[in-house]
């Protein structure tokens, strides 16, 4: 056996090993917080697609005019969401009632309907048509959705 070979250094020193990990943990790092991220905002893209889907069943509930028959002057409490059955966590309320004052567009010029619509019953009374707005909401407050229908008197 040859003298030179027993005390020869082979393999790796301990600061190339130390920078070794120092590079594989900074990598580790960054995958598993994209990981986190990617995570985090499908929970969150799922949880607003739910409150949608509650809130646009809830203004299917609304808009039936046998479940919910049309109310002159009608305040948020007017109309039920007692046939709504939403996911568990989610919950639907009606937060107004808006009335179109039944102005007839003018000859001349452009008639936009949001300059037609109150908060309040107009004095002369409902003319027949009401903006209803519809907010879902998840109990951990994630998610909020937002929905506005149009209901109008059936004669």
């Amino acid at each position: 056996m040859r003298r030179g070979a027993i005390h020869r250094d082979e393999g790796f020193s301990l600061p190339e090993i130390l920078v070794t990990i120092v590079i594989v943990g900074i990598t580790f790092t960054a995958i598993l917080g994209g990981l986190m991220t990617s995570i985090r905002v499908s929970d969150l893209q799922r949880a607003e697609a739910t409150a949608d889907a509650v809130a646009r069943s809830a203004a299917e509930l609304v808009k039936d005019s046998i479940k919910n028959p049309y109310v002159n002057c009608a305040g948020a409490g007017a109309y039920s969401l007692a046939g709504l059955t939403p996911q568990p966590g989610y919950s639907a309320t009606i937060t107004s009632v808006e009335y179109w004052d039944g102005a007839a567009p003018a000859a001349t010029g452009t008639y936009t309907l949001a300059s037609h619509i109150q908060s309040t019953c107009p004095g002369s009374g409902d003319s027949g048509l009401q903006r209803i707005t519809i907010v879902a909401t998840s109990s951990d407050g994630q998610a909020a959705e937002t929905v506005q229908i149009m209901k109008r008197k059936v004669s």
